[in-house]
């Protein structure tokens, strides 16, 4: 009988995030990429057959105002397709074809097309909570209103970035916050982690994404973490910029950096390679419950 996907056994992202769940967490980047396109209907369900309990994916406008699921500003590193996604029209993005893994004009053409945002959330629905990247603000009524119509609030988390010393979060004037889950994202201020942290308690964060300069921050925070019931997410893609704690590193060192930043309070890791973090993580759980 096949393992229970994390959207099975969790009745929603508020409850897998909780911080009395107490497993680490694994987020695919655009997608389980290496097999399949990155953000592609494939790199969706291979996440959620390996039980990654979270996708990243990321979304935007065509021209016509369609939101398709793509990372770049233009179509031609990860198509077939040339130009820029907003001044394209939905057919055109659906006329191109992905290419393999993450893209390039030397990967092979697949038969894949760039995913709609609904088609995307439908693939996941069931099968594994996803978190969007928005890649313009200007774009977000349109994400909201999508996530509404398919009614997959709760297994949807939203994010933006907001600076804590600001004193105004915006997004808390949005008609959809408090009705869809968001995470706040912003980089550590040296020394003041946790008073980062009071400071975006009116957000009601169930997890925070965050850039750092110093390991030894993170776990300043690890007391009003508890305290508010956030999880904390850290990027170890090697584009995350986070001092030497990142993908590469890991595959030579994944104590030195995937253990190191579990002992200091990450519970959610978002990585490019899959497979070897959830070799380490079993043998991560292993010794913490023997």
């Amino acid at each position: 009988m096949p393992s229970q996907t994390a959207a099975s056994r969790f009745s929603d992202i508020f409850s897998l995030v909780a911080r009395n769940n107490l497993d680490i967490l694994t987020i695919a980047h655009r997608g389980l990429w290496t097999a399949a396109p990155e953000n592609s209907l494939t790199s969706i369900r291979d996440a959620a057959a390996l039980n990654v309990e979270i996708v990243e994916i990321d979304t935007q406008a065509t021209a016509d105002g369609k939101l398709v699921v793509i990372h770049d500003e233009t179509l031609d590193r990860t198509s077939t397709g040339t130009g820029v996604v907003s001044a394209c029209d939905l057919a055109t993005v659906r006329n191109a074809r992905l290419r393999a893994g993450g893209g390039g004009e030397t990967a092979a053409v697949t038969d894949e097309r760039i995913p709609t945002l609904e088609e995307a959330l439908e693939e996941a629905r069931g099968r594994i909570f996803v978190n969007i990247d928005t890649k313009y603000p200007r774009d977000l009524p349109l994400v909201i209103a999508t996530i509404k119509r398919l009614d997959m609030q709760d297994q949807i988390i939203i994010k933006t970035d907001i600076e804590p010393a600001s004193g105004h979060f915006p997004v808390i004037d949005a008609d959809w916050f408090g009705s869809i889950p968001h995470m706040p994202m912003f980089r550590v201020r040296p020394g003041q982690f946790a008073e980062d942290l009071k400071l975006i308690e009116p957000l009601r964060a169930p997890m925070v994404e965050v850039k750092f300069s110093d390991i030894a921050d993170l776990a300043t925070g690890r007391e009003e973490l508890e305290r508010q019931n956030i999880r904390l997410w850290i990027n170890t893609l090697d584009v995350s910029h986070n001092l030497d704690f990142n993908d590469s590193r890991a595959l030579r060192d994944p104590e030195g950096v995937w253990g190191a930043l579990a002992e200091v309070g990450v519970g959610a890791f978002q990585t490019d390679t899959i497979a070897p973090f959830k070799q380490w993580l079993a043998g991560h759980e292993t010794k913490r419950t023997a």
